[in-house]
């Protein structure tokens, strides 16, 4: 493209938080020049330094770098977009009428998610599906995404029987009479996956492209996706020239040894897709009380689920790093993220490239780490939006143990870099959500007076800082996360300034304009 080709833009706000660090200059416009920023600075000046820029008048809103949410499952929260949302069932018969009126209509499986048995009297069975919807498979994904629920025809298509032995770190759940009762849990669920036929090429996409517009109305430019078989799809939109996020992209651990041959290193790639790490689950979850603990749960024996071995955690983090591979590992419970920070950290790791080892959730951390060193040197991809709903179940599974829990002010001053998301579609991945959670620890349908634990609160800043910096640091890219010379041109602006904003007003906080690479891809004008 010829020099004069160029589109160079000025756009003027009432006031520009650049996220750059440091002691921060009055600012209320940017230049950009094609996709990247040229400068930020005070309309007077700027205008003089580019005096015939395009202009674009923001006045009346705050502009800040785009958003990128650190943790979400990107084609997965699409789709999900499409299926029965259970999010609000007060009950499991609740649920099960939910799905029963999906059922009147169409044929084949039925798909929903979004179950939350915590905050049930009873919990979930076949049995209730089954006397709804006795004849068409049906598949049901926990809110945490650590369980599934199915129907008989579902456990019938899959082979699920009485003699099926559970998998190792995966439980089959059974009832008394020691039949299934259709749940099944983490590395059990794929064999209920493999019954249920895949989504289409077709449906996929226009699920992405969808979705895409709604990040785009959220303030969100960038995502971390956890989810390793949207690489090819994504790639497909890429070519097509209609993605228009910046996607990090991790591997799956069954990929590793297939990334090594072919010397694929984290970071590797382009300005909109790259390469994260090595995704690693150490243990399971909160919700479904398979997330690994030092103790049992309160009032029982269980201590979770350890769904990776010790030596074979090493082993691949030894080998990764060994080769320019990052680890991206799910740690929840206190047990799993002491083995993370000991492997990934306290071991003196041997990682050379751009994009460094981080640990996804951090949920739960024993007393005695929140002090350790090697806290300091870790990225923390956590989602503050969980707590709002899974507060409840920490202060009943964990009891005491849950004043360490989302201790993202403890992590913070400790060193630690947090990175911000929503690990959608467990979670909305709506920022405002997000940022409103980190500095109230409320949850607005009925949180404790207070808050919960509110000496763990952030600012608005360290929240903001987290869904930007933070996130643009856990992908080891200075292109992002800020607005500065020869930044991405990835920017948003607010109807009202986020950091003089009330915790309930971040909530109300509307995004008016989206711009990605220079273009606005999102504007309520």
């Amino acid at each position: 493209m010829s020099p004069e080709a160029i589109r160079t833009l000025l756009i003027r706000a009432d006031r520009v938080h650049a996220m750059s660090g440091g002691p921060a200059a009055p600012a209320d416009a940017v230049l950009v020049e094609g996709s990247r920023v040229r400068r930020v600075g005070t309309w007077e000046e700027l205008r003089s330094a580019a005096p015939s820029a395009e202009r674009i008048d923001l006045r009346g809103t705050t502009i800040t770098p785009g958003l990128t949410d650190s943790h979400v499952h990107l084609v997965e929260w699409a789709l999900s977009r499409t299926e029965v949302d259970l999010g609000e069932a007060a009950s499991r018969d609740e649920a099960a009428m939910m799905v029963a009126a999906r059922a009147r209509s169409g044929e084949g499986w039925i798909r929903g998610r979004g179950w939350d048995p915590n905050r049930w009297a009873l919990p979930p069975h076949r049995d209730a599906l089954d006397r709804l919807v006795p004849d068409r498979p049906v598949l049901l994904q926990s809110h945490d995404m650590h369980s599934l629920w199915g129907n008989g025809r579902a456990l019938w298509a899959a082979g699920i029987e009485r003699e099926t032995p559970d998998p190792p770190g995966g439980r089959i759940e059974r009832d008394a009479e020691g039949r299934p009762t259709g749940v099944v849990r983490d590395n059990a669920m794929p064999l209920l996956l493999r019954a249920a036929p895949d989504r289409g090429w077709a449906e996929r996409r226009a699920a992405l492209l969808d979705a895409q517009s709604a990040l785009h109305r959220w303030g969100m430019t960038g995502v971390h996706t956890v989810e390793p078989d949207s690489l090819g799809l994504l790639e497909s939109v890429r070519a097509d020239g209609e993605l228009r996020v910046r996607v990090l992209q991790h591997l799956a651990k069954d990929r590793m040894d297939d990334a090594i041959r072919l010397g694929l290193r984290s970071g590797f790639g382009g300005p909109w897709i790259r390469i994260g790490g090595i995704k690693i689950f150490l243990d399971g979850a909160l919700g479904s009380r398979t997330a690994w603990m030092r103790e049992p749960y309160q009032r029982s024996s269980n201590r979770g689920l350890v769904t990776l071995e010790e030596d074979e955690f090493r082993d691949l983090v030894r080998r990764g790093s060994a080769a320019g591979l990052a680890m991206t590992v799910h740690a929840i419970g206190d047990a799993a993220n002491d083995l993370a920070l000991d492997v990934l950290f306290g071991e003196g790791g041997s990682l050379q490239g751009p994009v460094p080892h981080r640990i996804e959730h951090v949920q739960l951390l024993g007393a005695d780490r929140l002090g350790h060193p090697s806290l300091g040197r870790v990225i923390c991809s956590v989602q503050p939006s969980h707590l709002m709903t899974d507060w409840r179940a920490a202060d009943a599974h964990w009891g005491r143990r849950a004043r360490y829990a989302y201790a993202f002010r403890s992590m913070l001053d400790a060193g630690a870099t947090l990175a911000l998301g929503s690990d959608a579609p467990v979670e909305p991945p709506d920022p405002r959500m997000g940022m409103y959670a980190a500095v109230a620890r409320l949850d607005p349908r009925g949180a404790p007076t207070g808050g919960w634990y509110p000496e763990e609160r952030l600012t608005t800043l360290e929240a903001l800082h987290g869904f930007t910096v933070g996130a643009a640091r856990a992908a080891g890219d200075t292109r992002q996360g800020r607005l500065g010379p020869g930044t991405f041109a990835d920017l948003v602006a607010w109807d009202r300034d986020p950091l003089d904003a009330s915790p309930d007003e971040l909530l109300d906080m509307t995004c008016t304009l989206t711009m990605v690479g220079g273009e606005t891809v999102w504007s309520d004008t």
